[in-house]
Parts: structure tokens; sequence; C-alpha cells
């Protein structure tokens, strides 16, 4: 058989096995191995002099994307608060690093990576038991750090409060989106009103005061303390990357909205992204309909998915009541070796295929949400057609604004906000775009495929200390979304990420390359900065791995037109004061703060 014949051979079986993958709902990526079960031990196995009532066990630790993983972790389980500072002043005594660990659902290292491995570390799980909340009458949430967002917003929802926008996953803890400048997609649409309690920025945003372990000198231990949100030294905690241990926070709520989430596949990619804002069906026209607005680009694909929510206090006749989150089931609940099948066919051995791949996940996600694919799963009508109906739904906040469940297909990610003004962002949106494509196709006359997932685009507003309850609110010093003083007119920013499944080849060329056109390109009339959950620093082999983006790119977005308050450095400052010992660093933070 010639080369020709074994090539059309493997496209039919690779097409035969998407159409049977089809028939389950598999869409774009690959799950990797679930974290392991935890193990417990003999009692002359423990660590010597650990408190004696406080659960103890080993687990493997394994990131979102199943590229950072430690072996045999040790994990503390607190019952409560003041048995998490008995973790932390144990560990103090005897030499061990601290972490808070939620649900690991990150991509960077800012955790765990491989060199921990010759450091004493214990992990500290915070979702069993640290999830406690209550809400006062003037709407202010006191949550303890590990509870996980769905349970938190519930809670809101139950007493009618809720936020402007949240991240997509449910299981993510308030401590982790506090650690790492969590954020979801909004800002105002055209006549909008901001109400009491809202902003258009990160949690981050929210918080009234957030509560923290910290050394104190006069007792020499650790002890709880309480920052508010107009002090000062709060700037470094409100986006701490895990180099502070967080207790609980209290945040601010705004009225809960009924929202209405479309789904739209029919605006061809060179509309939406047209360098013209006024030019039809574009990002921004969308942005002033409705203020949240996320386009999902897949690979080789004209038309890309495109969520809307708009602020709809009354059901609309057509739309599906969403009396739950995570409505998209095409997305979730798909078996390990499915997806394994897919990394070993469209990575390992088949890497030209991956225009047909990005096919083949847009049809599978408008399939979806238009409710016509066929499957065997439970969902199924008497006629064998699953009726859906996610591409109208309404309901409140909670249920549209959460889509992403742990069993959601998962891959790895480059991550940036660029700040801009609301008048700009067509033109950062179409100048990315056509860099993207034209990159893309570079790498397609050489025969690689480095990105396999789809472009994901956000609009968010800055984190303003003025959206805040209290006078004379803080800035977060750490936000990728901190406003900048010398530019006034900047108001929104522009998140975009490129997905793509782990390991697979030149991926880390072609984000190190596009990340240095983004960096000389966002410049002037707009700013990027990293998001620290994503990759970001790129060498051609690896991220957070650039001598050059961490010595000169970092600190310069970060301090351009800045306070020196508000600066990497002042921050790493504040937060070594409060952890003189260094129990909550890693060394990515020490990288990135230059301990």
């Amino acid at each position: 058989m010639n080369d020709n014949k074994v090539l059309d051979a493997s496209k039919r079986d690779f097409l035969k096995t998407m159409g049977s993958i089809a028939a389950v709902g598999a869409v774009s990526t690959w799950v990797p191995t679930q974290k392991a079960e935890a193990w417990f031990f003999l009692p002359k196995d423990r660590i010597a002099n650990f408190p004696s009532n406080i659960t103890l066990f080993k687990q493997r630790y394994e990131n979102w994307s199943g590229e950072s993983r430690y072996e045999d972790a040790w994990t503390a389980r607190p019952r409560n608060q003041e048995q998490v500072l008995r973790i932390i002043n144990w560990a103090a005594e005897n030499g061990y690093k601290v972490r808070p660990k939620g649900m690991s659902h990150n991509w960077s290292p800012l955790m765990l990576n491989d060199q921990d491995k010759k450091t004493k570390i214990l992990l500290v799980d915070m979702p069993t038991y640290i999830n406690k909340i209550s809400i006062n009458s003037k709407g202010i949430v006191t949550a303890e750090a590990g509870i996980q967002m769905e349970a938190l917003l519930k809670a809101m929802e139950n007493r009618g409060r809720g936020f402007v926008a949240t991240p997509a996953p449910g299981d993510l803890t308030l401590g982790g989106v506090l650690a790492i400048n969590g954020h979801g997609t909004a800002v105002p649409a055209k006549g909008e009103r901001k109400t009491e309690g809202q902003t258009y920025g990160s949690i981050s945003n929210l918080v009234v005061s957030i509560t923290a372990a910290v050394y104190d000198q006069q007792q020499r231990k650790y002890v709880a303390k309480t920052f508010y949100r107009n002090e000062p030294d709060i700037r470094a905690f409100l986006v701490n990357l895990g180099r502070a241990f967080v207790l609980s926070a209290q945040l601010q709520t705004s009225k809960n909205q009924y929202l209405r989430c479309q789904s739209i596949f029919n605006v061809h990619q060179k509309e939406l992204f047209a360098p013209n804002a006024k030019s039809g069906r574009t990002f921004s026209h969308f942005l002033d309909q409705s203020g949240r607005v996320e386009a999902i680009w897949f690979p080789f694909t004209d038309y890309p998915w495109i969520k809307i929510w708009s602020i709809t206090p009354n059901r609309p006749l057509t739309s599906r009541i969403a009396t739950h989150a995570f409505n998209y089931w095409f997305a979730e609940n798909i078996p390990k070796s499915v997806l394994d099948l897919i990394k070993k066919i469209v990575i390992d051995k088949s890497t030209y295929l991956t225009p047909s791949f990005g096919s083949f996940q847009y049809k599978i996600s408008k399939r979806g949400v238009e409710g016509s694919i066929f499957s065997g799963i439970s969902t199924l009508l008497t006629n064998g057609r699953v009726s859906t109906q996610t591409y109208d739904l309404w309901g409140p906040s909670k249920n549209t604004l959460l889509y992403v469940k742990p069993s959601t297909l998962r891959v790895t990610a480059n991550g940036y906000a660029v700040l801009t003004s609301r008048a700009n962002v067509q033109r950062v949106i179409a100048d990315f775009c056509t860099e993207y494509q034209v990159r893309v196709k570079k790498y397609q006359r050489m025969n690689r495929y480095p990105m396999n997932g789809p472009v994901e685009i956000r609009v968010t507003g800055l984190d303003q200390p003025n959206e805040s309850v209290i006078p004379n609110a803080q800035t977060p010093a750490l936000s990728a979304i901190k406003p900048c003083p010398d530019h006034p007119e900047w108001d929104c920013a522009v998140w975009f990420d490129i997905l793509t499944l782990p390991g697979t080849p030149y991926a880390e060329q072609f984000y190190a390359e596009i990340e240095a056109w983004m960096s000389q390109h966002y410049q002037g009339d707009c700013l990027m900065r990293p998001e620290w959950s994503k990759g970001w620093g790129y060498s051609n082999t690896k991220a957070w791995d650039s001598r050059y983006y961490f010595e000169q790119e970092l600190p310069r977005v970060h301090a351009q037109g800045q306070h020196v308050d508000l600066t990497i450095q002042s921050a790493a400052k504040v937060l070594k004061q409060y952890d003189p010992l260094d129990l909550f660093t890693s060394p990515l933070i020490n990288k990135i703060l230059k301990y």
C-alpha cells in the first residue's frame, strides 16, 4: 500500500472513530487522569510530632491539565480554622512549607512543581471542612476559603443575591479564585447602570475584608488577622498568587439578576472579528447589546460559538428555563478511554488531521447546543433525539454563568488580559485574530499543527476600587486588570486564551511567538498583562521559562503608570512581612516576586 493509501485509510479510521465519539457527546479535547485517591498509612509512618487529632494522609497532586504532578504529597485535613493555624505553626516548627489545597483547577504551578520534590511540603485540604458561609442583612457574604463557587453562589441565590459575572467552573474554591484573580465576562451594556454592590472586574474587587494566617512577631507564631478593604496592606492580599494563606473573606453582593444566555453559530469570523466595530454583527456590536459576551473559535473553522448573556427579568417565550447550572451536557462526563484515544490519534500520530478535528469540535458543540446529536444517554426522547435546547437559556444568574464541571474536557492554555478603552475593543480583537490566523497558516505550510483547541475571547471591566461599597477601597496590587491612573480612558480588558492538548508538538514555540507579538503590539493605546493561572512567559520549550519575560516584561506591565505601592516589588515586600518564615512560597512564586 502506498503512502497516499495509508493516509486515506488513516483518515477514514479517524473519521469513523470521531463518528462513534460523537454518539457519546465528546467535543474538543482530552481528559487526563483524575487525581488519585488519598491513602492512609500505619501510625509508625506518620510524620513525627504532627497533631494526633488532625487527619493526615498522602495523595497524588495533579493540576487541571495534568501537566503538574506530585506523588505522595502529605496532606492534612483540618476541621476548622483553629486546626488550620495549628497545622501552620507545626510546619513552622518542623521545617515544612505549607500550601492551601483547593480543587487544583489551575494550569500554572503556583502551588507545586518539579522543583518542590526537594522541599518538605504539607498540603492543607480546604474544601472538605473549611467551607462555612453566612450572609448578613446588607448582603455581605462571609465565606471560608475552602467553599466552592457553586456552593457560594447557591447560598447567595437563596437570599436573592448574586454577582455580575463569575468564572465558569463551579468547583473553584474562593481562596483559589482570590489567589489568581478569577474573573468572568462582563462590562456594562449600552444604557446599563451599575447597581449597588456590583463590579465588572474580578472576584477580588468584591472583597470587603480578608482574614489570613500571618506571623505575629510578639507571639512568635502564626495567628489570624483581618485586613479591611480600606487598609493599605490588603492590596497584596486581594490577588496573592498563593503567597498568603487566606482563611476567609467577606464579599459584597448585589441583587441577583435573571440572565438569558443565547448561543449563536451563524456569524462568520470575518464579520465577528472585523476591524471596524460598526461593520455588522461584530464582537463590539454584541457587547453594546448585552455587555456579556464570549467567543469560542475552534481551529480551522469560520463560525465561532458566540455566547451572549442579557439581563432579562422575565422569561422570553422561546427560552428554556435553566433550573440548574452546567447545562451543556455534551461537554461533560466524557470517558477517559475515549479522550485518550483522541489524544493518541490527533496528537501522537496524526497531527495533520487537526483541521478535521477542529471541524469536529465545532459540529459537536453546535449540534449539542441545538439538541440534535443522537446519543445513548438518559436524556433521549422516544424518537432518539436529544432535546437539550441549550441555545436559548433563561434563569437566575448562577444557572447560566456556571458551565464548566470537573468532568469537562481538559486542555492547556495561555492567557492574557489586554487593557484598553471600550471604543478600542474591536480593534484589539481584530488585530489578534488576524495575527493568529497568519501564524496558524504559517505552521500549517510546514505541516505543523500546534493549536488544536479553540481561541476563547472575553471582555471584563477593570478592578476599579470605586466600585467597592467600602469608602477609600484599595486596588489589588497584583491584579492583571488593576487600572492605570495615567490612562483613565482604559476602562475594560480583553481576555485571550488559546487552548491546545497537553504535549502537542510545537505548542510552546507557537505560544512563545504569539506572546512576543502581543507584548510588542499591545502598547501605546493598550497594555497586556499575563493571566496568573494560565500559561505565559514562554520559551520555545515550556511556559514560565523566559528569563526576559520575568526580568523585564512582567515588572514593566505591572509598574507602568502605577503608584510605587502597586508594583510587584511592593506586594512582595508586604507578603514577606506577614510570612517572614516563607512558609507560603513556591519556586514559581519566588520567581515572580523575586525572592
